[in-house]
């Protein structure tokens, strides 16, 4: 009796390879900007838990210009923060904003976030 062959092939090693480069090579590019997202997103509820912020609108950008100094976020600015008066101490602040990251050859990924909180004012 023959004895059937145990084990993968080498074209089954060569298909894991590819497959776990691939997705190893858009966790190395996708993970840096969803880490900066994850930050942000502390960032905006650490300045919505503060009581009573002062200086309203720019008192509130300033807070948050201030914290993405400390941590280092670079490739999101103020201006990608849209701070609107919901009455007369309550600001909502939205993040909304989209990120290309080139994956390989002509592959890009674009990834779009979205996180707003409510801050209140003196």
């Amino acid at each position: 009796m023959k004895k059937s062959q145990r084990g993968m092939g080498m074209l089954g090693i060569l298909f894991t390879i590819g497959l776990l480069a691939f997705f190893m090579t858009v966790l190395l590019k996708l993970g840096p900007l969803y880490a900066d997202f994850w930050t942000l997103r502390s960032i905006m509820v650490e300045v919505s838990q503060q009581s009573a912020t002062e200086g309203g609108a720019r008192g509130i950008s300033d807070m948050l210009g201030k914290r993405m100094d400390v941590n280092n976020i670079r490739s999101i600015t103020i201006n990608d923060f849209e701070i609107e008066k919901q009455d007369q101490n309550k600001f909502k602040v939205t993040l909304n904003y989209a990120q290309q990251a080139h994956l390989f050859f002509n592959v890009d990924a674009i990834v779009k976030f979205e996180y707003q909180v409510e801050v209140k004012t003196q």
